[in-house]
């Protein structure tokens, strides 16, 4: 006799949160690369650690402290750890790893002016990519660029005299940059992920299951109910029963002998 097995639900919606109408069960994707990603993230800072001067000895000085690691941080001898420490961040449609990392101003001596997102969501580069194309500070850091003899001045230096629409886009820039006050501290890396700022694998999982399986199209009076049959006392198996039920997933044999013991 051929035993029939039954998929009750994808495997998208188990994972999702019980809360969410799933079962809670962990994404090993997400957890994988929420692993793999605090690798990423200790990268950044330019802390003194043995593993970091070996992988700087591996792959040079350059890949300490950058957020971006593209091809020409792989070389043909990368191992597959490396290769996918790269890697974080492409995995979907857009780059998650770039989207969440933002730099907390404090003496702008570790932030770079044009490529570091240190004020709002998107980085001078790409907010002002026709200034930035004809800065001759590409690679100058903010700290550089501040003035602060008695005041706050900045020093952006350009190619050439400007056209009207890019003294106004100029002007944009310096309305944005003119109200920062820089401290005596040390810049430091943020997590948008984290109210804190502060990296947590936690964080980056749940980042990951909202961007891998999506929005749930719940309903409130479905969310509701969810939660509340979870939070019964009946047995386990009452509660599988009712959830099966709440997702319409009770097997056909089951609801036509309920059927006929009826009739």
């Amino acid at each position: 006799m051929v035993q029939v097995l039954h998929h009750f639900r994808k495997w998208e919606v188990v994972c999702r949160p019980k809360s969410c109408g799933g079962l809670g069960v962990r994404d090993i994707r997400a957890v994988n690369i929420s692993l793999l990603t605090k690798w990423r993230w200790r990268l950044l800072s330019n802390d003194l650690c043995m593993w970091k001067e070996v992988i700087r000895g591996k792959y040079g000085d350059a890949v300490i402290g950058r957020v971006a690691l593209g091809e020409d941080c792989k070389p043909w001898f990368s191992s597959t750890w490396w290769r996918d420490i790269c890697s974080i961040g492409t995995n979907l449609e857009t780059n998650w790893f770039l989207d969440e990392v933002v730099k907390k101003m404090g003496n702008g001596a570790q932030t770079s002016f044009w490529k570091d997102k240190w004020i709002g969501d998107v980085s001078f580069y790409d907010k002002f990519p026709r200034l930035y194309s004809i800065s001759t500070q590409k690679e100058d850091l903010v700290a550089v660029l501040c003035n602060r003899d008695g005041e706050v001045r900045w020093n952006l230096q350009l190619q050439r005299r400007l056209f009207v629409w890019e003294s106004n886009q100029l002007d944009e820039l310096l309305t944005i940059i003119n109200p920062v006050i820089l401290s005596g501290m040390e810049d430091q890396w943020g997590w948008k992920a984290e109210k804190g700022g502060l990296f947590t694998v936690k964080s980056t999982y749940v980042l990951l299951v909202k961007q891998f399986l999506g929005e749930t199209s719940l309903t409130r009076e479905e969310t509701t109910a969810f939660k509340a049959i979870w939070k019964s006392p009946a047995p386990s198996k009452i509660v599988g029963f009712a959830w099966l039920a709440l997702h319409n997933r009770i097997p056909q044999e089951i609801t036509s002998f309920a059927d006929g013991e009826l009739n």
